[in-house]
Formats: structure tokens, sequence, C-alpha cells
């Protein structure tokens, strides 16, 4: 392949991917943004509710993965009705997934919202909050898998135009409910809360519209009757049980850290609501590198070119953690800028947010390797169990342990605590770059059996 060819791909498959991360960075952004004037309970309040529903988007991820993975490579091997029987399996899948999660959020977010923190005013102005978002679990679930399948064809840029849409209206109802006016009253936290549900109502609605006249997409009885007597089920529940179990202990482990923070005091917890959107723009710019990368290896595993993916593989390894670095360094040259539009907050938050965006520049290169590593090069080739193994030792036996330890055994200040959730980054580091070196995961799964075997 071509540098040339190389570039050309990149750039059209990884900049909308890329764009549209950032704009949804950006309206997380915005959220806590447009709350900050109510006081650090407010941010404190919203950062929490959304990190309680992120558990549940990666759950919603974990199936748009193992969707996508097999879409691109049935795409990539030319067998289109494979691509709409897997997007089929999965939309109903995930719809059976969230039922249970969304009547939990809905009946129990008072309890949610109080395992991070003993505030008051945070748990009263949560609460709300959380209970509307358990609303939107069915369409942010519905939006994943269709924008999973859509980027495993090639059509990077369908989700994006969905996304610019949505985001903008979500903004301008933000603002509305949140202040009040055209005979609304003002909501504050919980207007917020009302703008993204009915923002995902239309957008699920919209695309849905669109993915019926697609060719490679439609959904016709066809490709749900078409799974009754195929391996497709079995082949996807394979792949995909590892990833939701890895998704789900992952970010169950990840809102650890928010917990641990939330009962450090109510500035810490601050300060990680803040950083959280400006940690998703950050990463935003290199997801869709990430997405790219598991397209084009995933499209060539399905061909059979081995030598291909590889040599693509090890392009994306160093460019990815490089690129972060870069921009790393710039976004902290920028950090004054950006941390004056939050001048509404007290000192201390500023204080040790400023110190924690210090580790973040200059530390989370390493999670761009390992995303590079893990969701664009391993995941492509199905090989899900061992990053499952990888990320819960990772997580659940250095990093949490580490941080609960430090925060609580040695009582270390909060930078020191957040600085040492990198601790975690480092072990998967070294685990997944030798896994990719051995090279299991280059396997064709759409060159298999189809068809069950029924008896007479």
């Amino acid at each position: 392949m071509s540098y040339r060819a190389f570039w050309q791909q990149i750039f059209a498959l990884a900049l909308p991917v890329a764009f549209q991360s950032a704009l949804v960075s950006a309206l997380a952004m915005a959220d806590v943004l447009m709350v900050g004037h109510l006081g650090s309970e407010a941010v404190a309040a919203v950062g929490l509710a959304a990190k309680l529903n992120f558990v549940l988007i990666l759950i919603m991820a974990a199936l748009g993965t193992g969707c996508s993975i097999l879409c691109a490579q049935y795409f990539g091997a030319g067998r289109h009705e494979k691509v709409r029987q897997t997007l089929a399996l999965t939309q109903c899948v995930g719809a059976l997934i969230m039922l249970p999660f969304t009547l939990l959020v809905i009946l129990n977010a008072e309890f949610l919202v109080r395992l991070g923190t003993r505030d008051p005013a945070v748990i009263q102005l949560g609460t709300p909050y959380m209970a509307l978002l358990g609303l939107t679990l069915f369409t942010t679930q519905g939006i994943i898998v269709y924008e999973s399948a859509m980027r495993a064809i090639g059509r990077t840029g369908w989700p994006l135009k969905y996304a610019i849409v949505a985001i903008v209206l979500n903004i301008v109802m933000n603002y509305w409910f949140i202040n009040g006016g055209l005979g609304v009253p003002a909501l504050g936290v919980t207007g917020a809360a009302v703008a993204t549900v009915l923002a995902r109502v239309f957008q699920i609605g919209w695309m849905t519209v669109d993915v019926q006249h697609t060719r490679t997409l439609h959904l016709s009885v066809s490709a749900f009757t078409g799974l009754r007597h195929s391996t497709l089920p079995r082949r996807f529940f394979t792949l995909a049980w590892p990833l939701v179990l890895n998704f789900t202990l992952w970010s169950v482990g990840s809102l650890g850290y928010t917990l641990i923070a939330g009962r450090m005091g109510t500035v810490p917890l601050a300060v990680m609501s803040l950083l959280a959107p400006i940690e998703g723009m950050y990463h935003s710019l290199f997801f869709g590198l990430v997405n790219a990368c598991g397209i084009m290896i995933g499209q060539r595993l399905g061909r059979g070119q081995f030598d291909e993916a590889q040599w693509l593989a090890n392009r994306f390894m160093w460019m990815a953690p490089l690129g972060s670095l870069m921009v790393g360094v710039l976004l902290l040259v920028g950090s004054p800028v950006l941390l004056a539009t939050l001048a509404t907050q007290d000192s201390e938050t500023l204080r040790q947010t400023q110190w924690a965006m210090v580790i973040m520049c200059l530390g989370f290169w390493i999670k761009v390797f390992n995303m590079t590593a893990i969701q664009g090069i391993l995941r492509a080739g199905g090989d899900s169990k061992f990053c499952l193994g990888m990320d819960m030792v990772a997580l659940w036996l250095i990093g949490l342990p580490l941080t609960w330890i430090a925060a609580f055994i040695w009582e270390l200040p909060f930078i020191w605590v957040y600085a040492l959730v990198l601790s975690e980054e480092v072990v998967k580091a070294a685990g997944v770059y030798w896994r990719v070196r051995r090279r299991y995961w280059l396997t064709n799964l759409a060159d298999e059996p189809e068809t069950l075997t029924v008896p007479a």
C-alpha cells in the first residue's frame, strides 16, 4: 500500500469521526459550562450523573464495537447481506439489554447519585438530572449501533451530519431550558437533561429514516428471519461477550476513580467533572484515527490481506501516540485561555484543575497508544478475550487499588491521586504491545461457514 493511498484513506475515514467525537465532547463541555454560573455543586452534579450514565454508554459501545468488527470484515469480503443481518441482530440485542438498565436508572436515580457524593446539594441537583438521562438510553443505544455500522462500511460522514444538527439543537435547548424564557420556567440543571432527551429523540428518528433508504444497511424482514439458521448470532455472541464484559467492568472501574474523587470532597469531584469533557475533546482528535485504523485493518482481514494489515498496524502504533503528545503540549500551552472560561468557579477548583491538566496533557499519550493497539488493531481481528484480561489486570489489580490507597491510606493530595490513575495505562501498554507483536489478531472472521446444519 502506497503512503499516498494510506493518507487518503486516513483523511477520508478519520476526519469525520474525529470531528464528530470532538462535537460530542464539546456538548459535554457545554453542559458543564452552561450550569457553571449555578455553582460548583451544579458542576459536580452534572459531572457525576454523566459519569454514571457513561457506564451504560460503554456497554452500548461494546455492542457497537462487535457490530463494527463484523460489518467491516463482511463489507470487505463483499457480503452485504451479512452486514444487514449483523446490524439487525445488534439492534435487537441492544434493546433487550437496555430495558432493565433504563428501569434501574429511572427508579433508583437518587441511590446512584449518592454512591458518588455526600453533599446534599449535589444529590438534590443530580437526582432529577440522572433520572431524565435514563430516558435517553434506548435512543442512545440505537444511535451508537447505527453509527458503528455506517463507519464500518466507510460512510463516516453520515454520523457527523446527524451529530452536528442534534448537537446544535441540544445546545440551543440547553440555554433555553436552563435559563428559561418564551413561557418556559428556568429549570437549571434539570433543563440540561430535558434538552438532551429531546435532541436524542430527533437524532434517532432522522437516522432510522435514512438507514431504511440505504441498500447496504436497509433492515427488511429478511434481515431478521435470515438469522434463524445462521451461525452469525453464535459468532456475534462469541465476539461480543468479552467486549460487553470488558467495557462494563472497565466503565465501572473508571467510575470508581470518580467515586474516589467524590469521597475526597466536592472540589476534587468538580475538578474531575471539569476535566472529563476536556479530556474527551483531547481524545476525540485521535478517536477518528483509531476508528480509521480498525476499519482499514478489518476490511483487509476480511479479504485475507494479512501482510497489508500488519503494515497498517505498524504505522498506526507510532503515529497515534506521537500525535497525541504534540497535541497535549499545545493544549497545555493554551490551558490558561481555556480555564479562563471557567472564571465563575472558585479559585481552589481552578488551581487544582490547572495542575491536573499538566498531568493529562503530558501523560495521556500513553492512553492513545493503548486505544490504538486495543481498539484499532487487536479487536479488529477479534482478539477480544486478551483485551478483556489485560484491561481487568491493569484496572482492577493495579490502577484502582493504588489510587484508593493513595487517597485514603496515604492521604495524598488530590493531584497525586489523579496522577496515579496513569499507573493502569503503563501496565496495559506493555501487555498490548507484546500481544500485537505476537500477531494472534491476524484473523479472517468472514471466512467461516455461514449456516447451521438443520436436522432432517
